[in-house]
């Protein structure tokens, strides 16, 4: 049996990855042998499709911090929105915050990208980043801000 890391994000792990409570592989997403049965994502009963995957010993072995990041964002913009609700009528939101938000998350992932596109030129300009090192981290960048990309 060939086993496979999957996931239900689109372009590797993502939000919902990072939400599950199946364990993440490096590359992060979900080994299929070890889904958890709580999760109501991965396992085959879930009935959900699965938008990304690759064998395991095709693993690219990086992704899963940014999986976690991810989570991590998630839970934080879930907390900002849960205690904008607290004290309003049934749970009401001024949904002008969800904007703000969002507009801050993409901020903070484009300073990231950014950064790591002129740490990258910057290595590579002094020759202390091997050239089959620069491919993966400018696709990292793109990945984390794919709005602007460089080759």
């Amino acid at each position: 049996m060939l086993l496979m890391h999957v996931g239900r994000s689109f372009d590797g792990g993502g939000h919902i990855e990072a939400s599950c409570p199946c364990p993440l592989e490096p590359c992060g997403l979900v080994d299929t042998e070890k889904v958890v049965e709580a999760c109501d994502q991965h396992p085959p009963s879930a009935c959900k499709t699965m938008r990304t995957g690759h064998s395991a010993e095709d693993c690219p072995e990086y992704g899963r911090d940014l999986v976690v990041a991810v989570g991590k964002t998630e839970a934080a913009r879930q907390a900002v929105i849960d205690a904008a609700a607290i004290g309003e009528p049934d749970g009401w939101v001024n949904f002008s915050l969800f904007g703000a938000i969002d507009d801050y998350r993409a901020a903070v992932e484009h300073e990231a990208a950014e950064r790591i596109r002129e740490e990258t030129k910057a290595a590579k300009a002094a020759g202390i980043l091997e050239p089959d090192k620069f491919r993966p981290c400018r696709d990292a960048a793109n990945q984390i801000d794919s709005e602007a990309t460089y080759e």
